[in-house]
């Protein structure tokens, strides 16, 4: 049976070694919090297992999960679904889930209704998969595409998962029922088609993967044109490279090598500033639309797509824990679209770093008057070689390790050898944010899709 699978496996044993030394969760453990059954509290996911099954008959999906996690304080463990609960057991019991919303009210979180001590447990719960998924005569069409911009708007959409602060070893299974033909998948995991006659696969993604960091799209094959080829990357390696385009958006597939072209442009100009590629591939996949970044893979437009491969730097290499820090990448990436521009001043203020506590989404002023904020630390440091040589550092010290605001504070008043905290204090940490827009750029963002528009990129 023919079929074809573009399957990235995305780290190196150099990188692996970074990684885990780095990689602490507990650390970056949001607070527990008190509800009217008791005491909340978040857990490190050690692993993620997923077992999800389309069937095309019945038109409905399933996702099972199996999560063995660690639970450092006693309490309701905290996880997240936006779909509603099917079942859940803990260590073998049945049992109930609740859903809180956080004492500042900025995001919802569910929790699993058993009082647990601290120690290592597994839970099982089951959910409808209804985002994303299409039924048609030829097969099954869905992804698991998401965004910062919008709150609970990473794999929770999907399936049970942690918040981004968490990287979790996770493993998809994926089951197609009553199909026709043969299904592509488009992912960066490693892939194994499990039966020689049925449309089953296990999918295994790298252990410093976090909510936000999976790609995943499948649809019936001969529904995608796509062009593969190869990039040398600095350190030797050659770097395995899809594009594709679906036949729906594309029918003639004639911008493949347009792709093609600018992804290799991209891929050396970054290579150049930052270093070597972070990940063993790259996927894109040209929506015509849109843009969003995984762990070197990227849903876009083609305008968009050099923002979107940044972010497989700084986003998917260098990662944010979350909403408070998650503005870094986008003001980071938005900079480099506006040609790393210097500014000696910088007018008004922001609150960006300042969110609630247990904010998820990032903040929009990112794209204005976090890049006029880069503009101005390049020029407070120009003397000192400005941002770039602290970019690539992060990047050599905390590739794939998941940061807040003030690791990111520290880190570059460190590095400078000047105590930068009054800068951030001052321009992310306001109370509100105020500025004149006449002071910001006027390039215009590319437009984050919402899920019902990602419908009809499916």
């Amino acid at each position: 049976m023919k079929f074809l699978i573009v399957a990235l496996f995305f780290l190196t044993s150099s990188l692996l070694q970074v990684a885990l030394g780095q990689s602490n969760d507990s650390e970056r453990m949001p607070k527990s919090f008190m509800t009217p059954e008791g005491r909340v509290v978040f857990v490190d996911f050690i692993s993620a297992d997923y077992e999800v099954t389309y069937d095309l008959l019945g038109k409905k999906s399933v996702v099972q999960a199996r999560i063995k996690f660690h639970q450092y304080e006693a309490g309701f463990p905290i996880y997240d679904s936006v779909e509603e609960i099917l079942g859940v057991s803990v260590n073998g019991e049945e049992v109930t889930s609740g859903k809180a919303r956080t004492p500042e009210g900025e995001t919802t979180v569910r929790f699993i209704k058993k009082s647990l001590p601290r120690g290592l447990h597994e839970a099982k719960i089951s959910v409808p998969l209804n985002q994303l998924v299409q039924y048609t005569s030829k097969g099954i069409r869905s992804a698991f595409w998401t965004t910062d911009l919008e709150d609970r708007g990473f794999l929770e959409r999907y399936m049970p998962a942690n918040f981004e602060f968490d990287q979790v070893k996770m493993k998809l299974m994926v089951h197609f029922k009553g199909i026709s033909q043969p299904q592509k998948i488009y992912t960066n995991g490693v892939v194994k088609k499990l039966h020689k006659d049925q449309e089953s696969y296990e999918i295994t993604y790298p252990s410093y993967f976090t909510s936000s960091s999976l790609f995943f799209h499948t649809l019936p094959e001969g529904s995608t044109n796509e062009l593969n080829f190869s990039l040398r990357s600095l350190d030797g390696r050659m770097i395995p490279v899809t594009v594709y385009t679906t036949t729906t958006q594309f029918p003639g597939g004639t911008n493949l090598e347009v792709l093609k072209n600018k992804s290799t442009e991209y891929f050396h100009e970054l290579e150049k500033d930052y270093g070597a590629w972070p990940h063993d591939g790259l996927i894109v996949y040209n929506a015509g639309m849109g843009g969003m970044e995984y762990c070197g893979a990227t849903m876009t437009s083609l305008s968009a797509l050099g923002h979107e491969m940044f972010h497989s730097y700084f986003a998917r290499g260098v990662m944010p824990a979350n909403g408070n820090s998650g503005w870094i990448d986008e003001a980071l990436a938005s900079w480099r679209d506006e040609g790393y521009q210097s500014n000696s001043s910088l007018m008004g203020s922001s609150r960006m770093s300042a969110h609630p506590h247990h904010t998820r989404s990032t903040d929009m002023n990112a794209y204005n008057f976090g890049e006029r904020f880069m503009q101005y630390l390049e020029g407070k440091l120009r003397a000192q070689g400005g941002l770039k040589p602290f970019m690539r550092f992060m990047l050599e010290k905390r590739i794939f390790s998941p940061f807040i605001i003030e690791n990111f504070i520290k880190e570059m008043s460190e590095f400078y050898g000047v105590s930068l905290e009054a800068d951030f204090k001052k321009f992310t940490y306001g109370e509100k944010t105020i500025f004149n827009n006449k002071f910001l750029s006027s390039k215009k963002i590319h437009q984050k899709l919402t899920i019902q528009e990602m419908e009809k990129f499916l």
